[in-house]
């Protein structure tokens, strides 16, 4: 369970800043706003459109910077951390039988057609080259 709040947590830290700050910059770009009756302003009527395709840019590419910035502190961690020897490597074994458990000798692929077909010519050559390529 504290696994999944860190996770609800996580996504919503990082759900939140982006409409905040798209929300600043079209605000921060509009030139006239609506005048209410009781005083209190309402929607943008007039927005400079150079100014805020100019704030978009900017927040998008600082948004980049620092997601480059923290992907290779994560970078430069994992591989200080691997060097460091605190990162435990799991290896994975087969459960393959050895040539002691079975009982085989080592093979080879000639081997093996040769005991299949009991035919010695036949597990050296290629029955498919051996045909003229006229015939067909």
């Amino acid at each position: 369970m504290k696994d999944e709040n860190s996770i609800v947590h996580i996504l919503c830290a990082g759900e939140i800043p982006g409409p905040l700050l798209f929300g600043w910059a079209i605000d921060h770009s509009c030139l006239l706003w609506e005048k209410k009756c009781d005083g209190s302003t309402g929607a943008c009527l007039y927005y400079d459109n150079h100014y805020m395709a100019w704030l978009l840019l900017a927040v998008c590419a600082a948004c980049k910077v620092i997601t480059v910035i923290f992907s290779l502190l994560g970078w430069r961690l994992y591989i200080y951390k691997q060097r460091k020897g605190d990162m435990t490597e799991t290896k994975v074994e087969l459960d393959t039988p050895t040539v002691a458990e079975t009982g085989n000798r080592c093979t080879s692929a000639e081997d093996i057609v040769e005991e299949a077909h009991g035919d010695k010519e036949f597990a050296t050559s290629n029955p498919a080259f051996d045909t003229d390529s006229r015939d067909f």
